[in-house]
């Protein structure tokens, strides 16, 4: 007897067991099939440009072919590097994606550590207007825009430099530039919050020692404060890249033709294949099959690059969100 009351609490044991490995099995089932259901959404259109981009126009209508094609082809990609300009358009997203970057990452920083350690009249006021810019189409803002570089003056400073009153900055890359050194980039106002709230949740102690030690705001800003935001820095230049890649409606009206971004050539890309003649002779504008295959030819052109930027930095990008939502 004294043995079955003992084996009875062990089968209880085991059953309880069984259930919670079961459980455990059955909740990472659900967990990977969840996550499963997730990528396949946010990778079918990449799926569907790749598998589009490779495809022969006479597969198109094919009703067997649903992912693989029966004939492969890269001419597509021949024609829309052609019709896009596409290392032209390239170097100019490139360029500004880079160097506006570069500018938001210390512009921003400042406009942020002066809202988060200085007080001034109007600080809080001042901040929540900055926070608005984030949610104001640029669409609403473009026409004095437009006419601030198109007649450029610098509060007199292109009279003084170049004897004109004015200069035109339409069609160059200083309309998208300038802003960014001025802390006025494309969504500027995102980096600046980011920023401060980073500094926020650094001690003050830290600045009081360098104060102790002789020195200055501006010293004490880039020698301890800075390197203590690596995190928000990284994040901050990558939001601005990928943003900045990916902006087409002032790009579109700031560049001009001569500059077009890679949005901007993209765009414009089936227009410009039907001024084009395909293989044989034949014009792109009349046949939709090849037009389509090279327009989704285009679209992975333009978005490889942004792919492969997140495949090797989505480690630091995910860390520095996260050390960011800490604070």
């Amino acid at each position: 007897m004294t043995a079955i009351t003992q084996s009875r609490p062990k089968q209880k044991m085991d059953a309880k067991t069984r259930r919670r490995k079961i459980g455990h099995v059955l909740g990472r089932i659900i967990f990977y099939l969840v996550c499963a259901c997730l990528a396949y959404q946010l990778l079918y259109p990449v799926l569907y440009m790749f598998s589009m981009a490779i495809r022969d126009p006479a597969d198109i209508n094919d009703p067997s072919i649903v992912w693989i094609p029966k004939h492969f082809t890269l001419a597509n990609f021949g024609d829309a590097l052609k019709s896009m300009n596409y290392w032209k358009s390239f170097g100019v997203s490139m360029t500004l994606s880079i160097v506006c970057g570069f500018f938001d990452v210390f512009s921003c920083a400042i406009a942020a550590y002066g809202f988060a350690r200085f007080k001034f009249p109007g600080k809080n006021i001042l901040f929540l207007i900055v926070v608005f810019t984030i949610v104001v189409p640029s669409q609403t803002l473009i026409l004095p825009l437009y006419s601030r570089w198109r007649y450029a003056s610098f509060g007199g400073l292109a009279q003084l430099l170049t004897g004109k009153e004015s200069i035109n900055l339409i069609g160059t890359l200083w309309p998208m530039i300038i802003p960014s050194m001025l802390a006025m980039g494309v969504r500027s106002g995102l980096y600046i919050f980011i920023y401060r709230q980073f500094f926020m949740g650094l001690p003050i102690a830290l600045e009081d020692a360098a104060y102790m030690d002789g020195a200055g705001p501006y010293r004490t800003f880039f020698s301890i404060m800075l390197p203590n935001v690596k995190n928000a820095i990284i994040t901050v230049f990558l939001f601005s890249f990928v943003w900045n890649w990916g902006e087409y409606y002032l790009s579109k009206q700031f560049l001009g033709s001569d500059n077009r971004s890679i949005m901007t050539a993209l765009s414009m890309l089936r227009m410009d294949l039907s001024q084009v003649s395909a293989l044989a002779g034949v014009q792109l504008g009349t046949n939709p099959e090849k037009i389509v295959t090279r327009m989704q030819a285009g679209c992975l052109l333009t978005a490889a690059p942004m792919l492969l930027v997140f495949i090797f930095t989505q480690r630091f990008l995910a860390d520095s969100i996260e050390h960011i939502g800490i604070k």
